[in-house]
């Protein structure tokens, strides 16, 4: 009987472990869904302007997740605009809906490419694509792509928000 008791002693954690382990593959996290909501300008330098995005992310799942991080890249008409991280974490509900501010900065060589067509007046197309990192901790975080497409409308770039169109 003193045999067995160091076996069962081992072979529990494992079967824990195991347990465990299974129970996470069948929590797999559908990717949130993200779009462009706003833009505006921040602030001007003499050689970038900074601009604020907002970034609206739902959570299609039917338990919380936490976006930790959001990797984008920012295109207008096929012009990369700009490239970073979020500023901030958000923890959103099952099914609910939540907000993340990106700061972008940009080259006026950049702006001055828009220029010709600005002055078009016309809404841009943009997309805008990248990783939302899930997870609290380095460990147990997963990268899960998004893009999105949709329209801006620049001809009135000022102090006041940029109203964005998506498509899924």
């Amino acid at each position: 009987m003193t045999i067995r008791i160091p076996f069962l002693n081992r072979l529990l954690p494992f079967v824990a472990l195991l347990a465990l382990l299974s129970g996470c593959a069948t929590l797999r996290a559908a990717p949130p869904e993200i779009a462009l909501v706003g833009l505006q300008v921040e602030n001007l330098t003499l050689s970038h302007a900074i601009l604020t995005a907002d970034l609206s992310v739902f959570n299609p799942n039917d338990f919380s997740i936490n976006v930790r991080e959001v990797r984008y890249q920012l295109a207008v008409n096929n012009i990369q605009v700009a490239q970073g991280l979020s500023l901030d974490s958000v923890r959103l509900g099952a099914r609910q809906y939540g907000q993340l501010p990106l700061r972008l900065s940009t080259s006026y060589f950049n702006l001055l490419r828009l220029g010709p067509l600005l002055e078009q007046s016309k809404p841009l197309p943009y997309k805008i694509s990248g990783d939302v990192i899930l997870g609290r901790f380095l460990l147990g975080s997963r990268s899960l792509p998004f893009s999105k497409k949709g329209t801006l409308d620049l001809s009135s770039i000022t102090d006041e928000p940029v109203e964005a169109n998506t498509t899924p």
